[in-house]
């Protein structure tokens, strides 16, 4: 009997879309979702207790839950390595003991902000969040774990699912609240639930290795803030444009980020702009 898929991080955005895509396969046992109540990837304690769980043994775990705060990161790279970087080799070698496999999310953020690049293109990580997702993927591969490592740009989801770039722009837009967007970073945003069904089909289709995932529109997040403005009826004389250095962030941004998905193309065909994925989203 093959153990139902784990999905780790099923709080949190891309989590949420597992959920409703676990709904409408109209299976109420078919997958297990844990939140951070079940699962503390900062402590190695938890991590263990998971990772030994006779539920892990011979099934397929995604990770769906990260440190994703770019400049949290920055100010505690300890902190950053054990979440991403750790525990991610720690539950990639003790699913390949148990037969396991690893559905994994990693982010553009690998990458030396000069792409868009594709799955062959090397790492080169501008600051300690993408330095340490560049760890949990070489930790991933060394461990010999059945693996799919998934990579991301922009996931915009429902606001009902937390905090994502779409979110922030619709709900301060609708609230009357300006707001600052960079006009020189790039990248082809892709919705949740389109991550999340293409994920799953990739797994179910023996795609393994790495795949990048994205939207069809490459934009800069100053003209994505306008097109999602747009569509929710918005008053786009609210988005100032500024530039990255303007923010005075900690942590370096890659500037041309974003992904080349012509393998997602393969798959499953040409990739719908943004237009048609906001149509995805509630205004």
């Amino acid at each position: 009997m093959v153990a139902p898929p784990i999905v780790l991080g099923g709080t949190g955005k891309v989590g949420r879309a597992w959920q409703r895509l676990h709904a409408s396969t109209g299976d109420p046992a078919g997958f297990h979702f844990l939140g951070r109540e079940h699962c503390r990837l900062d402590d190695p304690a938890s991590v263990s207790e998971l990772a030994g769980s006779p539920e892990a043994q011979g099934a397929l775990l995604v990770l769906a839950a990260a440190f994703t705060d770019v400049d949290g990161c920055e100010r505690d790279p300890a902190r950053a390595e054990q979440v991403n970087a750790h525990a991610v080799g720690n539950l990639a070698r003790a699913l390949a003991k148990g037969s396991g496999a690893l559905l994994f999310y990693s982010t553009d953020f690998v990458f030396d902000g000069k792409g868009p690049r594709s799955e062959s293109d090397g790492p080169e990580p501008l600051s300690v969040y993408g330095r340490t997702k560049v760890q949990a993927e070489e930790a991933i591969r060394a461990s010999g774990v059945d693996h799919l490592i998934v990579r991301i740009n922009v996931p915009l989801a429902p606001p009902d699912d937390g905090e994502s770039f779409y979110s922030f722009v619709t709900g301060n837009l609708k609230a009357g609240k300006p707001i600052r967007i960079v006009t020189d970073q790039w990248s082809n945003p892709l919705d949740t639930d389109r991550i999340a069904k293409w994920s799953w089909e990739a797994w179910q289709r023996g795609v393994r290795g790495t795949l990048h995932l994205g939207g069809g529109t490459y934009a800069t997040r100053y003209d994505i803030a306008r097109f999602i403005a747009e569509y929710a009826s918005a008053d786009t004389a609210l988005i100032q444009p500024i530039r990255t250095s303007d923010l005075k962030q900690l942590a370096e941004r890659p500037k041309r980020g974003g992904l080349l998905i012509a393998r997602q193309s393969e798959l499953f065909g040409t990739a719908p702009d943004l237009p048609t994925i906001l149509k995805s989203l509630p205004k």
